[in-house]
């Protein structure tokens, strides 16, 4: 029975990420974001040029299985926190299980720092998966994505 395995993400991964990438934000942003803006989110942050650089710096983690590519992360350290700028997983083929393993892979890049995650207020699937996991809720933010004015929820995983 094959296993879900995690590591670094690497160029041939691009295109499964992508995929990835699509599938969850189509999933979770419905009613939450117009189609536009969830149009225009995935093309500036998923974009091949935009996955390229950043897997080149070493940001993105991949969870996967049997050769297919379930979930992926990208955190970066960012002064004395973690930084997880984006956690998606497959709704056709990941499960919790797969997002927590790659929280893991996320916190082990600085242990000791705490890991904090800007969530759209309201994305049930994210804010759930992130408790799950021992996360807490932190402040509010409101922002302008792509024209479409929106609040985000911050959310904070402190080290063990």
């Amino acid at each position: 029975m094959p296993t879900v395995q995690v590591r670094r993400a690497a160029r041939g991964d691009l295109a499964s990420i992508g995929r990835v990438a699509d599938a969850a934000h189509w999933a979770a942003y419905p009613g939450l974001l117009e189609p536009a803006t969830i149009s225009a989110l995935l093309h500036r942050d998923f974009s091949p040029g935009s996955l390229r650089r950043r897997t080149l710096e070493g940001r993105l983690i991949v969870a996967e299985e049997a050769g297919r590519v379930l979930g992926f992360a990208d955190a970066v350290v960012e002064g004395d926190r973690i930084r997880l700028v984006t956690l998606a997983v497959d709704p056709e083929g990941g499960d919790a299980g797969t997002a927590g393993r790659l929280l893991e892979a996320v916190r082990a890049r600085a242990r000791g720092l705490p890991v904090s995650a800007d969530v759209l207020l309201g994305c049930l699937l994210l804010e759930g998966c992130l408790e799950a996991q021992g996360f807490v809720p932190g402040e509010i933010l409101n922002l302008n994505l792509f024209g479409q004015e929106t609040v985000e929820r911050r959310w904070w995983s402190v080290p063990a």
